[in-house]
């Protein structure tokens, strides 16, 4: 009996030690979330909550992801470049979609190393049953599958569930098939941020009693059409419905930075926010340009918006906190990537040597910079356009060698010159350097080929899964 006493209390011990040693980890995604969309960034609509929150850790002004939400789903989850994963676009429904089964997700990369998971919200990366969150390493799973904007699939006139999917709002665990919990249709959208957003703080309450550390991934479903917001927010702006949706989402994050510090375990939490892209833009017709309808969002100086590879789609707003760790205060405008949080995380939470080393991982380890080195593990940034390569960020230029204006432009021709801009001067990208200035900038070249040379040959050892591949492994 004694010695069984004294087995409980070391299990207890070590349960103890690991809670302490490992953080607990939030991330915050924000849906196609403009780097101007926050007050501190310059939007008019008062967002405090983030801007506190801003002020209490690191401040990143030039963090890049993809420019699609799908996209930056798969690099958040893997570490990997969306192209090498078949995720590098937003699947169409009925398009083959997702993550093979044999990535190592973020979620199983923490589960290994001893955290509870869940992801509320919005998931995005593989809409079938055997494809959603509580099949690629969460321990609980609530919210949608796929694109926001099947909330109003049912509303349009012509709506045939005979022919498309009727979209759900679902609930999983851990290696069982998620069950339907409602319609996902307008009056469900309408809540549904809220709803995310308290059984996220009720999780939050729950597991912060427990001894072991937890990852909670919350996938807002704000900013993305269909716009809409909740009552306690309609017209609260007095300046149209996207602005209503700034505060409300304001209000939400506040609400679970809140919950974090009442639960008694803001010390040891780190918390991410980010978005996932920039905010749309729709210059071709001013119906969809006007607010109320489909337009808005603020991608402050930068040129371009979601689903270009100008700066207003690569660049969102980010921030992460960890009293104690990270200087509070701090802004940087070094160059991070979305690819690096799963090397980052996998850091925070002791867990590098569990980062595979049979595939290629485009993510470096940001730990020693998040927590005060002076510059960035990246000096880089690769973008994709779906299959395409479209531009290079190296250091201060970016080189574009393709090109598409807003959301929904056609997409340009190859450039006969790629077009160099110098983008801490420039933000808007508008003074091309190679051609402006004979060609002095041509030495460029040399870094950024040799960038998307070494990811050709890494390409050329390690092939591109293609999307829905049900891939086994490499050789």
């Amino acid at each position: 009996m004694f010695k069984r006493i004294l087995l409980a209390s070391a299990l207890t011990a070590s349960c103890n030690v690991m809670a302490a040693e490992k953080p607990n980890i939030v991330y915050l995604l924000v849906d196609n979330w403009g780097w101007g969309d926050l007050s501190i960034q310059g939007s008019t609509i008062q967002t405090p909550n983030i801007d506190d929150f801003a002020q209490e850790g690191l401040r990143l002004t030039n963090f890049n992801v993809q420019n699609q939400c799908t996209p930056t789903r798969s690099a958040l989850h893997t570490g990997r470049l969306p192209i090498r994963t078949g995720n590098q676009k937003v699947p169409a429904p009925g398009e083959p979609d997702g993550l093979a089964k044999w990535e190592y997700t973020l979620p199983e990369l923490l589960s290994d190393a001893g955290y509870s998971t869940a992801l509320f919200g919005k998931w995005h990366v593989g809409a079938s049953i055997e494809k959603l969150p509580n099949y690629q390493g969460y321990d609980y799973f609530w919210g949608t599958n796929e694109g926001t904007n099947a909330a109003s699939y049912t509303s349009t006139p012509q709506w045939d569930p005979e022919v498309a999917e009727t979209p759900y709002i679902w609930e999983g665990v851990k290696g069982k098939p998620a069950e339907k919990v409602k319609l996902f249709d307008i009056p469900a959208k309408v809540t549904l941020d809220r709803e995310i957003t308290e059984r996220t703080i009720a999780h939050i309450q729950e597991k912060a009693k427990s001894n072991k550390p937890f990852f909670t991934y919350v996938g807002f479903t704000h900013f993305h059409p269909p716009f809409t917001v909740h009552e306690d927010f309609k017209n609260k702006s007095k300046s149209g419905i996207y602005a209503d949706t700034q505060m409300e989402v304001d209000y939400n994050i506040g609400l679970i930075l809140e919950a974090i510090k009442k639960a008694g375990i803001e010390e040891n939490t780190l918390v991410i926010l980010s978005g996932d892209n920039g905010a749309g833009n729709f210059p071709q017709g001013s119906a969809l340009a006007a607010g109320e309808i489909g337009g808005g969002g603020n991608n402050g100086p930068w040129r371009g918006g979601l689903s270009t590879a100008y700066e207003g789609g690569l660049r969102t707003p980010a921030m992460i906190r960890f009293p104690g760790q990270i200087e509070a205060g701090r802004v940087s405008d070094e160059i991070v990537g979305d690819i690096d949080m799963y090397t980052t995380i996998a850091s925070f939470a002791g867990a590098e040597k569990l980062v595979p080393s049979d595939r290629p991982i485009d993510g470096v380890d940001q730990k020693a910079f998040f927590l005060g080195k002076e510059q960035s593990n990246r000096d880089h940034f690769i973008v994709f356009v779906g299959d395409e390569l479209f531009a290079v960020k190296w250091r201060n230029f970016k080189m574009h060698f393709m090109a598409t204006e807003s959301t929904h432009s056609p997409v340009a021709t190859k450039f006969t010159f790629p077009q160099v801009f110098d983008i801490k001067n420039d933000p808007k990208e508008a003074y091309e350097l190679l051609g402006n200035e004979g060609y002095s900038h041509t030495w460029v070249f040399d870094p950024i080929m040799k960038k998307i040379g070494d990811l050709k040959g890494s390409m050329n050892k390690y092939r591109n899964i293609q999307p829905g591949e049900e891939f086994k492994g490499y050789d």
